[in-house]
């Protein structure tokens, strides 16, 4: 016959078991949940895709802030496009052929010189625009074989430069200044104030600085 502790002691034996296997269960879930999510979680640092086939300056400014790395799906991108990139600390992680494309440019390295010419009330814009040119490798010079000129009086002022003899084209926003380099050997950049702000504005001068020197300059150092 069972006595009255052994019939007490069952129950209790019966609970403890239950609640350890419960235990063991719960542990063994939480082990598989806390282990598989960790698997993709590269995934979740992965880079910002640009499947744009010109990677400019609009395209890195629409990239949502926070985002450190982005790959490319074959773009090329701009040299200015690439200055913009430094300046938000934003790196490429393109495939080899993507990344060779997109740095080919660097080979401009080195100082590179141009004219720097603003309206005479835009005196603090031409300073800010000198100083931020030569962190990127670009000097004012007044013997320099281009010039950039910044005004707010866009129209006369191409007006006058042609006038005067000047190869000068207007500049309403970055893409221009590559479509027009090659229609022709334009000497003389005139940038709208109103379609620029100050980045942009650094980011058009420095394209380009960085563009050949203009066939007239060459023929007549060839001739020196």
């Amino acid at each position: 016959m069972t006595s009255p502790a052994t019939q007490s002691a069952l129950p209790n034996n019966v609970d403890i078991a239950s609640i350890v296997e419960q235990v063991l269960r719960r542990l063994r879930d939480q082990t598989d949940t806390s282990v598989s999510p960790s698997k993709p979680a590269p995934n979740d640092q992965a880079a910002h895709v640009l499947s744009d086939k010109v990677i400019s300056v609009d395209v890195i400014q629409g990239i949502p802030s926070g985002v450190t790395q982005v790959q490319l799906s074959g773009g090329i991108v701009t040299p200015a496009a690439r200055d913009e990139m430094r300046a938000r600390g934003i790196t490429l992680a393109g495939s080899k052929s993507t990344h060779t494309a997109a740095t080919k440019p660097t080979n401009n390295s080195g100082k590179r010189f141009l004219q720097l010419h603003t309206d005479t009330s835009s005196k603090s814009i031409r300073d800010a625009l000198a100083r931020q040119l030569s962190l990127r490798g670009a000097e004012h010079c007044p013997r320099a074989h281009r010039s950039v000129i910044v005004t707010e009086r866009p129209a006369a002022t191409l007006f006058g430069r042609i006038q005067s003899g000047s190869r000068a084209v207007l500049i309403t926003r970055l893409e221009d200044i590559s479509r027009f380099a090659s229609e022709m050997d334009a000497d003389t950049f005139v940038l709208d104030m109103q379609r620029f702000n100050l980045v942009a504005l650094v980011n058009a001068a420095n394209t380009i600085a960085q563009l050949p020197k203009p066939i007239a300059s060459k023929s007549q150092e060839a001739s020196r």
